[in-house]
């Protein structure tokens, strides 16, 4: 029996912390273990249990959505973080997904989107509808130069393979297979990769290559 994934929903609505749960209750292999009001709240109740993933509100009191972002990414750089507003302008999807969201969902996406978000961040570290395809082109194209976060690293041969397959939404498993290499060989790769970039998450890797036009951006976003 496989493991169910962990799922925290972050929001100061209360209908909407329950309604999303209910939802997600139809899917066996997801469990919501937290529910939190704003940031501060959740980064308390991390101190128990942590999820998988993190559905996370931006307009919310305390703590909102954007130093909540900060602040995970900081302690909990694993922690997968998909943001669900009703603020769906492009600059602020850029800007967040730069802090290290993997993903960016407005309040009215339909659930079985917001799942396969979820389930996609999970197997490789981002997801991009279109709205957030267009909203990353904007700004990476008013953005002349890499911002100060990422570093001008020297990749390995071997390390700008493997980043150009994550480009192509290669899972780890089938990079490994594609580089005749392990599964933990290709995440040492992934981990040195982002350790060179300045990189957040595999999103931020995404990033770096676009910016160094070490892949087109249209097999990035394609789906």
């Amino acid at each position: 029996m496989k493991f169910k994934k962990a799922i925290a929903v972050v929001d100061d609505e209360i209908l909407f912390r329950k309604g999303i749960k209910g939802l997600l209750a139809e899917f066996k292999h997801l469990e919501v273990i937290i529910e939190a009001e704003h940031g501060k709240d959740l980064l308390e109740k991390l101190r128990v249990q942590q999820p998988d993933v993190v559905l996370l509100d931006i307009q919310m009191p305390v703590m909102n959505g954007i130093e909540t972002t900060e602040a995970l990414r900081k302690r909990y750089p694993k922690l997968k973080i998909i943001i669900i507003t009703s603020y769906g302008n492009k600059e602020l999807m850029f800007s967040l997904i730069e802090k290290g969201a993997n993903a960016f969902l407005t309040k009215n996406t339909d659930i079985k989107v917001i799942v396969k978000a979820i389930n996609q961040v999970l197997e490789k570290g981002y997801y991009f509808d279109y709205e957030t395809s267009q909203a990353m082109v904007a700004g990476i194209i008013e953005s002349n130069k890499p911002k100060p976060s990422f570093k001008k690293p020297k990749l390995s041969g071997r390390e700008l393979e493997v980043l150009k397959l994550i480009c192509k939404e290669h899972t780890n498993r089938e990079i490994a297979d594609i580089l005749c290499l392990s599964p933990r060989t290709i995440d040492t790769y992934r981990e040195n990769i982002i350790q060179k970039t300045g990189a957040k998450n595999v999103v931020g890797v995404a990033f770096y290559a676009v910016r160094n036009k070490l892949h087109d951006f249209a097999e990035l976003t394609r789906h």
